[in-house]
């Protein structure tokens, strides 16, 4: 987009963001709304030169409408620029294409379903109580460490795929290693992760079957050769499934304990009016969408918004940027608790829209009601602010340190 055409400046905290973005820099992390708001008035389409080069579109309507159209934009070559498109680490059904991405959706979608996730309520009602008894009697934390970080993969991993309690332990600590710990270590707790996965289908395969999520994964479905998925192709949905639903819940839910512990007006509105809890996740989740963008590759001569793109290109759709777009949502960087969303972007669009939404809101709206019930004066401790940072795909929340009334344990 030449300089003549921007109806703003991209220069934000020294960068210029229109034709040096760069989604991993501190420059778009310390000065989100700003950068998102420029985007969205002068550069729908801009450009990045890192990691070999990409396209970053924010636009809500140009987001959903490649999405949809798999055809041009295909996920066979990764979700990030990094990623080589090879099978030997691919995440399914993320980074494939129907109609075998279709298959195993379907065959999957039965235990995300509302109705299938529903009757998981009352097991995520105990690990968030299991979790805010670790920390009530102390009237202060760290929300991220204490709480956000670790309820997402206890119901992964206890309430999904029935690990046995004694494994939970490792599992948490390879899985907090995988998704927070330095960045260099990171792909050694994937590594543990799936390693323990593999075995953990590996004997689920010698047990009766319990008619639950794994029992489908381990049946699978046909390639598009019409031959049966591979076992590596198993473990890629069971990592995929895990990596899908961690950082990205664990941002949730930090981002519900953020906005409750500085809108104490809206919390209580939220405690004496439980109709509007529903809605105020779906606000949550659309501020602090966790997903800061996922690639796609063009398969030929296209362009977006005006922006011619060549065929092997790499454009990042930015969920988070999509979810603030003004013609969409008036304030787009405020939390409305009355507002009602048709389409929420930060769960994706298209056929590889989140599979999980359904347990993200589960999850969300559970640990809302169990706040404002223990917790009904959650307040940023004094003095603090949270931190957060960027990977190219992910939007975190590295710390929350909050304060409240020390409460009484009400689990053994």
């Amino acid at each position: 987009m030449t300089t003549s055409e921007r109806k703003t400046t991209g220069e934000i905290g020294g960068r210029d963001h229109f034709t040096d973005f760069d989604l991993d820099s501190k420059e778009f992390s310390e000065n989100f709304d700003e950068v998102v708001s420029a985007v969205h008035q002068g550069c729908p389409v801009a450009r990045s030169e890192a990691q070999g080069g990409y396209w970053v579109v924010s636009g809500f309507d140009d987001v959903r409408a490649i999405g949809q159209d798999w055809q041009t934009w295909t996920n066979t070559n990764g979700y990030e620029p990094t990623r080589s498109g090879t099978d030997d680490a691919r995440l399914y059904p993320l980074e494939i294409d129907p109609p075998y991405q279709t298959r195993w959706r379907a065959k999957l979608g039965e235990y995300f379903s509302p109705r299938a996730i529903r009757s998981n309520k009352d097991s995520i009602r105990r690990n968030v109580n299991e979790l805010i008894d670790q920390f009530i009697e102390d009237g202060e934390c760290d929300w991220v460490d204490a709480f956000a970080a670790h309820l997402p993969g206890r119901v992964f991993f206890s309430t999904m795929l029935g690990v046995p309690l004694d494994d939970l332990p490792y599992l948490q600590a390879a899985a907090d290693q995988a998704v927070r710990g330095p960045v260099e270590d990171r792909m050694e707790g994937w590594n543990k992760v799936g390693a323990y996965l593999a075995g953990y289908l590996e004997q689920r395969a010698k047990e009766e079957p319990r008619g639950d999520f794994v029992d489908a994964v381990l049946e699978g479905v046909t390639t598009d050769d019409g031959e049966p998925a591979p076992f590596m192709h198993k473990v890629f949905v069971m990592v995929d499934m895990l990596a899908g639903g961690l950082a990205t819940t664990t941002f949730l839910l930090s981002g519900i304990a953020h906005f409750l512990a500085t809108h104490p007006e809206d919390a209580r509105r939220l405690a004496d009016d439980p109709g509007l809890r529903p809605g105020a996740v779906e606000e949550v989740i659309r501020v602090y969408a966790s997903i800061l963008s996922l690639g796609r590759t063009a398969t030929k001569d296209t362009e977006i918004a005006g922006q011619p793109i060549r065929k092997g290109e790499m454009v990042m759709l930015s969920y988070a940027a999509a979810a603030r777009d003004p013609r969409h949502f008036a304030n787009p960087h405020e939390i409305d608790i009355t507002r009602r969303i048709p389409t929420n972007i930060a769960f994706g669009y298209g056929p590889h829209r989140c599979i999980g939404s359904h347990l993200a809101r589960l999850q969300a709206l559970t640990a809302m009601e169990e706040m404002l019930r223990r917790l009904p004066d959650l307040s940023m401790a004094e003095g603090q602010e949270p931190v957060f940072s960027h990977s190219t795909v992910t939007r975190d929340m590295d710390t929350l340190p909050v304060r409240f009334t020390p409460g009484a344990k009400e689990t053994s």
